[in-house]
């Protein structure tokens, strides 16, 4: 009986982290590109178009 609780720690454990992993996954480098933001726009600004006929 010990065994089996030790297997569902275990898992209930590696679903955790599983979760933990994904946001910090998605979550980290969202905050590096907003504090890069403003120095992208400055070294690559973008293109301003000269009226309507986008030349």
């Amino acid at each position: 009986m010990e065994f089996i609780f030790d297997v569902i720690i275990n898992l209930v454990s590696l679903v955790f982290l599983s979760i933990l992993g994904v946001i910090t996954g998605l979550a980290i480098p969202g905050l590096f590109i907003v504090a890069l933001a403003p120095w992208l726009d400055w070294i690559l600004p973008v293109r301003k178009k000269d009226g309507p006929s986008g030349r």
